[in-house]
């Protein structure tokens, strides 16, 4: 049975449609009484103190899921991208919040799958100078916003970078049939010197990957993503695919494959994110087949 034909079967026993289940995006106050209502839209002054804005919204920010992976946004100024991978393929980050329970995993629910660090994690957007990775450090305001089921907005307004002010738009997109999530970059007021990058991270555990100048990125391994829980260790295979336009050069040190890239005519930087893991469905444990698809994903996104 192939990936779709399975969704249908799952969504159909769930009573569901395909239309009205494949993606969904949130945010979640962190409120006392444990309710942890939605809201459409957060803003922070540039001035709030990023453990303060990374711990009033429940799950540490916007959310963003499809039937079989999710993402989370960090809000904060790393902005950083974290990984939930799913045993079965549904929407239901409304009822783990990140946060799988030993019961809700040995019932088929998916679970965080990534410890980030300070790594650039699956795709995470950064400042770039001097080989060295930038986070979004001094704004004037940041906000997220969803602004449907399978997007979200994260804005910073007044960026401080190279000595100048940049406003930036992040528009982060999830297709409902695959682990494909979209980003787009919208930078305006930036200099014709200014750099920035994106990536994936190489993973804690016997990591094998490789990065292509051409546009292309993989990485898989293992690693904790609960340090609490040492018992606990996911294989996660992790690929980036970056618009060759955007692409100034490519890199890897001690804990990632970078991409240095800068906005086309339009003032955009796009890329897509590829992920998975050994808890999905179907999952192929091989590195050699994860780096085949990703390099597959690349020509088919950017065909000459």
């Amino acid at each position: 049975m192939n990936r779709l034909a399975f969704l249908a079967l799952t969504l159909a026993l769930a009573g569901a449609t395909s239309a009205d289940a494949q993606t969904d995006a949130y945010i979640k106050l962190n409120d006392k009484a444990g309710k942890h209502p939605r809201v459409l839209s957060i803003s922070f002054p540039g001035d709030a103190d990023n453990l303060d804005m990374y711990n009033s919204i429940y799950g540490h920010g916007a959310v963003i899921e499809n039937p079989w992976v999710a993402y989370r946004i960090y809000m904060d100024n790393r902005q950083s991208l974290d990984l939930y991978v799913k045993q079965t393929p549904q929407i239901e980050l409304d009822v783990t919040g990140f946060y799988t329970t030993p019961e809700q995993l040995s019932d088929g629910y998916g679970c965080d799958v990534l410890w980030a660090g300070k790594s650039i994690a699956a795709g995470s957007f950064r400042g770039w100078r001097d080989r060295k990775l930038f986070t979004i450090d001094d704004v004037s305001e940041r906000s997220q916003t969803v602004i449907s089921p399978d997007s979200v907005v994260v804005t910073d307004k007044g960026w401080r970078f190279n000595g100048h002010d940049i406003d930036m738009t992040q528009t982060y997109t999830v297709e409902g049939e695959s682990e494909i999530l979209s980003v787009t970059v919208k930078l305006n007021g930036y200099k014709p010197d200014d750099l920035f990058c994106t990536g994936i991270q190489k993973l804690e555990i016997d990591n094998s990957g490789f990065i292509d100048s051409e546009g292309y990125a993989a990485s898989f391994g293992q690693n904790m993503p609960d340090k609490n829980m040492p018992e606990i260790v996911e294989t996660v295979a992790l690929g980036i695919v970056v618009n060759p336009e955007n692409i100034v050069k490519s890199y890897e040190d001690d804990l990632n494959y970078v991409f240095v890239v800068r906005p086309d005519r339009d003032g955009l930087i796009s890329y897509k994110v590829i992920a998975s893991g050994s808890r999905a469905n179907g999952f192929d444990p091989t590195p050699a087949n994860w780096f085949n698809k990703v390099r597959a994903d690349f020509h088919k996104f950017h065909r000459h």
